[in-house]
């Protein structure tokens, strides 16, 4: 058996490297954050401990027994699993969390890295990690523009303005670059509502045809499809977005 300071300093790096990673999560507001994370590590780095050594003694007590020590740790690689397909979240078309389930899945790696004994390995990973996390996001954004598909909702009383609320909002779009996939409608007691798909280059743009839409005499409320930007996935335009608002939201939503 390992002595105990060695068995303490391979939780306590397993706990702080788990944080680490968790002090990313945490910050862009994902449920998975620093407690998780760091718990997950910790909680790795102990079972493989178990696993390794945790059974020392009844080697020799009988013939027949024979000890296995990647037995707990390879369930371990499986059973974080649950954990992380609990982070992601499919509303309508948008997926998120995946990339949270996969930092659970490797801080689960990065504990049992710390409870085997390799701190060096796990400190590296951990570096790398957030590297990835941070340094490389601004570059994919920049080399690789996604376009996603929102849903923009809009209310109108009365319902025989629909007709120019509709050609307004395809004006709009033309003008910011945003591709409508379908235009549905239906009716209220008092109005009707106008639903849109399209594909939205960025927030902004998305933000400045939904101010344009507020503006109309027959308009009561417009709502768009925003992930991330608030707790049930909508939010309200009424103002003019900056530039600083949107890649704050982008920021968010990874």
């Amino acid at each position: 058996m390992i002595s105990f300071p060695t068995v303490a300093l391979r939780l306590g790096a397993a706990l702080v490297l788990g944080a680490l990673l968790g002090l990313e999560r945490e910050h862009r507001e994902h449920a998975a954050g620093l407690k998780t994370l760091a718990l997950v590590s910790l909680g790795a780095a102990l079972m493989t401990v178990v696993s390794a050594y945790g059974f020392e003694s009844l080697l020799g007590v009988s013939p027949n027994v024979r000890l296995d020590p990647t037995r707990i740790a390879a369930q371990i690689v499986t059973g974080i699993g649950f954990l992380g397909a609990g982070t992601i979240l499919l509303r309508r078309q948008f997926v998120r969390g995946l990339t949270t389930a996969a930092t659970i899945w490797l801080v689960a790696g990065v504990g049992m890295a710390c409870g085997a004994g390799l701190l060096a390995e796990a400190t590296l990973v951990t570096v790398l990690t957030l590297l990835l996390l941070t340094v490389v996001r601004p570059v994919e954004r920049r080399l690789f523009p996604r376009q996603m598909t929102r849903q923009v909702r809009v209310r109108v009383e009365p319902a025989s303005a629909t007709g120019d609320v509709i050609r307004a909002l395809v004006a709009a779009c033309e003008r910011e670059g945003i591709v409508l996939q379908s235009i549905e409608t239906r009716a209220l007691r008092d109005g009707e509502v106008v639903e849109a798909q399209c594909r939205a280059p960025g927030r902004d743009n998305l933000l400045r045809v939904l101010v344009a839409l507020r503006q109309l005499p027959a308009v009561r409320g417009v709502r768009a499809s925003l992930v991330g930007a608030a707790p049930n996935g909508m939010t309200t335009a009424p103002t003019e977005p900056t530039e600083e608002a949107a890649e704050a939201l982008e920021e968010r939503e990874q």
